[in-house]
Order: structure tokens, then C-alpha cells, then sequence
């Protein structure tokens, strides 16, 4: 019974510290920090977190692109598709937000299936409460694909030519940041006349 007693905490400290650095470690391929789309007024790139910063953002073999329509309604639905073609890499991820002509993050993401989310605010990513619903990116299930349909909603005010940001990274699934290709593109889209 002592030596229970005495192995007890070890035990417990022991999973909670594999517990922490596993959710540490493993975080980022269930979705990237936040406010790494290379927006301006954003933190870069997953290149620029000495994360994935082997190579030059853009430098590598792969497309990465954003297909969205020309035009917007003011508060209707428009869907997105962000896609990697080209890429021998195993595994896939993004981050997207929409900025309006003023420089604002504006409209709100939905996602479609399993593969993408909303980055939560306050978690540790570290998205703010006001740009809740403003950043989109793959889940750790969408790491295993090269494209990410999802769904945006203009404000209903909006009449500004919208510009979406995104990045993504074209990764080798080896669980080290090394050898990983960061990408960036952007799209824009104007609003009906």
C-alpha cells in the first residue's frame, strides 16, 4: 500500500505531462494557430512561427488556390473551395479569413462535413472573442485531403470588394515541422452591382 501511495502522484504527474506535450505537439495538425493566413494586420504564416520554415513560403512544386464566385449578395451564402493540386505530400492543411476593402475581417464562415472548422476563440490557438467566426481551417481529419469546400456570409451591409487570405501548408506526415512546403493565395470577390 505504501509503495501505491508513493507512485501514485508520479503516475498522475506523468500523464498529465504525456497528456500536455501530446496536445502540444499534435495540436497544429488539428488546425494551425490563429491569424497565420498572411492577411495583413495577421502573425504570417506557420512559416513564420518557426513552424514550418524550411523552405520559402511559395517555393515549392504544389498550387494552392481559393475558388469562390465574382460576385457577392450582401448577406447570402457563398460557397468556397481552397485546394492544393500538384502536391506529392501526405498530408494538407489551411487557414482563411475575408478582408473588406477597409481593412476589417468581415462575414462569417461556416463549415461543410468533418474536415474543416471555425478556430474556436480563447483556446490555446489564441483567436480573439471579436473574430469569432472569422478564421476557417481544416480539422485533423482534413489533413488527410487536398481540397476544403465551406460556406461564407457577407454582412448584409456589405458593398466593399472582399478579399480572401489563405494559407496552407503541404506537409510529409512524418510529425516533424522540417520539409514542409508553406503556401499563400488570395481571392477576391465584388459585390453585385
Amino acid at each position: 500500500m505504501k509503495l501505491l501511495n508513493k507512485s501514485l502522484p508520479y503516475f498522475i504527474l506523468n500523464i498529465v505531462i504525456f497528456g500536455f506535450l501530446s496536445n502540444t505537439l499534435l495540436a497544429w495538425s488539428a488546425g494551425p494557430p490563429a491569424y497565420r493566413t498572411g492577411a495583413p494586420d495577421d502573425a504570417g504564416t506557420c512559416s513564420d512561427v518557426g513552424c514550418h520554415n524550411s523552405y520559402a513560403v511559395n517555393s515549392g512544386s504544389a498550387n494552392f488556390s481559393i475558388k469562390a464566385p465574382t460576385n457577392y449578395t450582401a448577406g447570402e451564402v457563398v460557397k468556397i473551395k481552397v485546394a492544393f493540386s500538384n502536391s506529392n505530400k501526405k498530408m494538407h492543411g489551411f487557414e482563411m479569413t475575408a478582408v473588406d476593402a477597409k481593412g476589417n475581417k468581415v462575414g462569417t464562415f461556416k463549415k461543410i462535413g468533418t474536415t474543416t472548422q471555425l478556430i474556436p476563440p480563447n483556446d490555446l490557438r489564441g483567436l480573439q472573442s471579436a473574430d469569432n467566426g472569422k478564421y476557417i481551417e481544416q480539422t485533423f481529419d482534413g489533413t488527410r485531403k487536398k481540397s476544403w469546400k465551406f460556406k461564407w456570409t457577407p454582412p448584409s451591409n456589405a458593398n466593399d470588394p472582399i478579399t480572401f487570405y489563405a494559407a496552407g501548408c503541404a506537409a510529409d506526415g512524418n510529425a516533424v515541422v522540417t520539409n514542409d512546403y508553406v503556401y499563400t493565395t488570395t481571392a477576391q470577390i465584388n459585390a453585385t452591382p
